[in-house]
């Protein structure tokens, strides 16, 4: 049985539902024009993402993050054997074999449900401050760091968590959300915007070591669930919301795991 989507067409949806693309969105990989009975959202196309495409017999995969290395490779050019680098070749074999194009759609669903989702995710409620670019606050019942370290590995349902060793009876109650990779030193700027809000914790997607040393610089702890953690609820329910509009097309959501393990 045919469909009436194709890829190009699966694009214009989403940027339908959204409000529209951002540069680095859009086609990174396929052809526009290929029929579409299955689509596979995850957080990132990696080769574990790609064989569950694969054996889903899925058409196309929209992904959140970029397909390619260098990040932002398509959208920043400057590396012309960029395609040949060792990940990037086994991802192109690989989608190649299974005939998968990819779509990226980044900023756009951060806008539509990401953000808000990894908040709900962690039973926040609604911020007691908001601005533009994601600048939110919440506040919550006043509790210890270490029982707010534990209701987080409850809540998102994770064995361990990496975290400021800062002091565990310490009281917080105004919690900033740098999710997805705005924990990175890369992005201290949006964290400082939330220190003048009066945050005293930080529950992060992705950091390092000069994003962990920013916020404790600052006199803040920081708790680190992983990028694809914070983002996956929202991609989650970006996969029923995208079902809903593309009709007569099997959707599934894939979760991406966390890249390590803590040994």
């Amino acid at each position: 049985m045919s469909s009436h989507w194709t890829v190009l067409g699966v694009q214009r949806c989403i940027e339908r539902m959204t409000g529209g693309f951002g540069r680095d969105e859009g086609l990174h990989f396929g052809d526009p024009r290929r029929e579409v009975r299955k689509a596979l959202i995850c957080w990132m196309a990696d080769e574990e993402a790609i064989a569950a495409a694969a054996a889903f017999g899925a058409d196309v995969i929209v992904t959140h993050e970029s397909l390619f290395y260098p990040y932002d490779i398509v959208v920043n050019g400057g590396v012309p054997d960029f395609m040949a680098w060792r990940t990037n070749a086994r991802r192109i074999e690989r989608l190649a074999a299974a005939g998968l194009s990819v779509i990226r759609a980044h900023g756009s669903v951060d806008k539509l449900c990401i953000f808000d989702d990894f908040a709900e995710a962690l039973g926040l409620g609604d911020p007691v401050v908001e601005e533009s670019d994601y600048v939110s606050v919440y506040e919550v019942r006043e509790m210890t760091y270490g029982t707010m370290i534990e209701r987080v590995k409850a809540a998102l349902k994770l064995d361990r968590l990496r975290v400021t060793d800062g002091d565990r009876s310490r009281p917080v109650s105004r919690i900033g959300l740098p999710w997805g990779g705005m924990g990175l030193f890369v992005n201290v700027g949006y964290m400082e915007r939330l220190i003048r809000h009066g945050c005293d914790l930080f529950i992060a997607g992705e950091t390092d070591n000069y994003g962990f040393r920013f916020a404790l610089g600052a006199g803040i702890d920081m708790i680190e669930t992983s990028h694809e953690i914070s983002e996956n609820p929202g991609l989650r329910r970006f996969a029923q919301l995208l079902a809903d509009e593309l009709e007569g097309i099997e959707v599934r959501f894939h979760e991406n795991r966390i890249a390590y393990t803590i040994v």
